[in-house]
């Protein structure tokens, strides 16, 4: 008897992947709220900050060691 290793389907991936998303942003959000700043500003700060990460190009390095 062989055993398989059963793959992850695309919608549990995708579901874990958004429930991580969705804690960082919460967690970040509190973070700011809890240094002084107001909800609304947090939020706008926090979603900058995630549509910089997904919008950035990914650099490759150029010469040595990277």
């Amino acid at each position: 008897m062989t055993e398989e290793k059963k793959q992850p389907s695309a919608f549990a991936e995708k579901w874990h992947a958004d429930r991580l998303l969705k804690r960082a942003k919460k967690k970040a959000k509190k973070t700011l709220q809890s240094k002084g700043m107001s909800k609304s500003e947090a939020t706008k700060l926090v979603k900058g900050a995630v549509n910089n990460i997904v919008n950035k190009p990914v650099k490759r390095a150029a010469g040595r060691g990277g």
